[in-house]
């Protein structure tokens, strides 16, 4: 999304709707998430997933498949292009995730959206203590990469010099922060604000809702639920959080990635990877679900074995294609040959077989294909429900 135009006016494109409060008239599908009328000032509150968000003069509304997120204008670009591109299911990681967290967004009923009611409406009991609102000097906040995104990248370095060089203070919500039991103060909720405050010269401190948390695991959940209805996390952000929440699935990734001799990625760009980086998380847990933890280890074991010291810039094809051959039972292979066979070319070199094609199932195919013809072996017959679908 570019151009003042593009940021005023409702557009419908991937399913996203934009609309910035200012621009008339109010287009119909704004006014269902209203709760309550228009305050004196301008000012409305829509009803996301964690309850009212109040919008301001300026700010765009943004709508996708009735979940709804209102954003100062110079974070709105960011966050469409974040909405197209990240995952947006939350149980990618595992069933586990899903239990703590409640169903992934791809899962809610679908339905016409209605005006709020009380009809039926039941009030549950307050969850937490209130917070202690305070101004905080900058040194005296950290955050905790854990379970924090990951800045570096281009479009976080953006987002924080273009919030630096036209701080206003009107679109500056407070940072949602945890004040330890060592009396650390660490930022949940804000970072992109703080590292922008911190750029410049004359804003010494930041308004904080400061809460206590039991544990860096409930910190690091309320982190999820928080993002849930701000931003989409993409898929190692994801992971990263509920490793630090203790998901069960996440933890059992991070084992046999790490037994394997692999590390997961910090970063989805492959620019920043590491040898012996893997980012293809949800492919490795839909291989436990549907061939159990051995087989799924076996794969990764053989791809350390075979690019030692490698950058794996296509490591999910080639585990896709890895995973579909061993665990055809059709195929009677040796597994020592099979290393040899990986080990005839280099991780970038079998990646060109998969350059140029659309869709996780055609790379894991090509690279399938090409293995078993290095192996001098016909590729048998794959059972459609054998398959691990690709992440």
């Amino acid at each position: 999304m570019s151009g003042q135009k593009q940021v005023n006016e409702f557009l419908s494109t991937d399913g996203i709707r934009t609309w910035r409060h200012g621009a008339f008239p109010m287009p119909e599908w704004m006014r269902v998430h209203i709760v309550g009328g228009i305050e004196a000032n301008g000012t409305f509150a829509i009803k996301t997933e964690l309850g009212e968000a109040r919008v301001h003069l300026g700010n765009v509304v943004i709508e996708r498949c009735g979940s709804v997120w209102a954003r100062p204008v110079e974070e709105a670009a960011e966050f469409v292009d974040d909405l197209r591109s990240s995952t947006l299911e939350i149980s990618s990681v595992g069933p586990g995730k899903v239990r703590q967290f409640g169903i992934g967004l791809r899962k809610r009923t679908a339905g016409k959206a209605k005006f709020p009611t009380d009809r039926g409406f039941q009030q549950r009991p307050v969850v937490g203590a209130p917070p202690s609102i305070e101004w905080i000097k900058l040194d005296l906040l950290s955050v905790d990469s854990a379970y924090q995104r990951s800045t570096e990248n281009d479009a976080s370095r953006r987002l924080i010099a273009g919030i630096a060089a036209k701080f206003d203070w009107r679109l500056c919500a407070p940072l949602v922060v945890s004040r330890r039991g060592d009396e650390a103060l660490v930022i949940i909720d804000g970072q992109h604000r703080w590292m922008a405050a911190r750029k410049r010269d004359d804003i010494p401190h930041l308004p904080c809702c400061i809460f206590r948390y039991e544990s860096t695991q409930e910190e690091a959940r309320m982190f999820i639920l928080a993002n849930r209805a701000r931003k989409p996390m993409n898929r190692l952000d994801d992971f990263y959080a509920a490793l630090a929440a203790s998901d069960e699935d996440a933890l059992e990734i991070q084992q046999i990635v790490v037994d394997a001799g692999l590390v997961v990625a910090r970063n989805t760009s492959s620019t920043s990877w590491a040898p012996g980086e893997v980012a293809f998380t949800a492919s490795i847990a839909n291989a436990i679900r549907r061939h159990g933890v051995q087989l799924t280890s076996a794969v990764l074991v053989n791809m350390a074995e075979a690019f030692p010291g490698q950058k794996l810039t296509h490591g999910g094809a080639i585990f896709g294609g890895l995973i579909r051959i061993m665990a055809n039972q059709a195929l009677a292979l040796d597994p020592d040959r099979l290393v040899d066979v990986l080990q005839s070319r280099s991780a970038d070199e079998w990646g060109v077989f998969a350059a140029g094609l659309n869709g996780g199932d055609a790379r894991m195919q090509a690279l399938e294909k090409a293995i078993m013809d290095a192996y001098g072996h016909e590729t048998a017959p794959f059972a459609a429900s054998d398959q691990a679908p690709a992440g």
